[in-house]
C-alpha cells in the first residue's frame, strides 16, 4: 500500500492561487475558466438561474421593460459569483476555447438549465453589461447618482 498525501485527494491543484473574492472586471480565461468550473450550483442557486433564463428566453416572444437583473443579498451570500456566472453564460464568450454557457451548463448540471441556456445562446445574442454598484468610482464618491451611471453609455446590440 502507497501512502499518499492530502493533496492527491483533490482533483485540482492545491497550491494555485485562488481569488478569495471574485470580481466581475477579472476576465482573463484561466480565472474565468476556474471560476466557472469551480462554482457550486446549490439547489436553490440553480432554481434562481432558471428563474432569470426563462424569462429571458420568452424576451423575443413577449418583449416588456424588465431588461436588468438586480442581484442583492447580504456580504459574502455571493452576489458578485451569481451575476458573474449569469452574464458569462448569456454572452456565451469562448473561455479557454470552450462557450462560457455550455461550460456553466454543464456545471449546473440541470437538463432544463441546459436546455433554456442553449436557446438563449442560439437565438438571443447577447452582451452582458456587469458592473459592482459599490465599486464604481462615481457612485463611491457620490458625485453621480446611479441612473445617470446607466443612462451615459449608449449600448448597442450584439451584431
Amino acid at each position: 500500500m502507497s501512502e499518499q498525501s492530502i493533496q492527491d485527494l483533490f482533483a485540482t491543484d492545491i497550491h494555485r492561487k485562488i481569488e478569495e473574492v471574485i470580481k466581475v472586471d477579472q476576465t482573463s480565461d484561466d480565472i474565468l475558466r476556474d471560476e466557472i468550473d469551480e462554482y457550486v450550483v446549490t439547489d436553490t442557486i440553480r432554481s434562481h438561474y432558471i428563474d432569470v433564463f426563462d424569462v429571458f428566453s420568452e424576451t423575443p416572444n413577449k418583449p416588456h421593460e424588465g431588461i436588468a437583473v438586480w442581484v442583492s443579498g447580504f456580504f459574502g451570500s455571493g452576489k458578485s459569483s451569481f451575476a458573474k456566472m449569469l452574464g458569462l453564460a448569456i454572452e456565451n464568450r469562448p473561455v479557454a476555447g470552450i462557450p462560457a454557457g455550455d461550460r456553466f451548463a454543464h456545471r449546473a448540471g440541470d437538463k432544463k438549465l441546459q436546455v433554456l441556456l442553449k436557446a438563449i445562446n442560439e437565438k438571443i445574442p447577447t452582451h452582458a453589461v456587469i458592473f459592482d454598484v459599490s465599486t464604481d468610482r462615481g457612485i463611491r464618491s457620490g458625485n453621480q447618482s446611479l441612473t445617470d451611471m446607466l443612462a451615459g453609455p449608449t449600448l448597442r446590440p450584439k451584431s
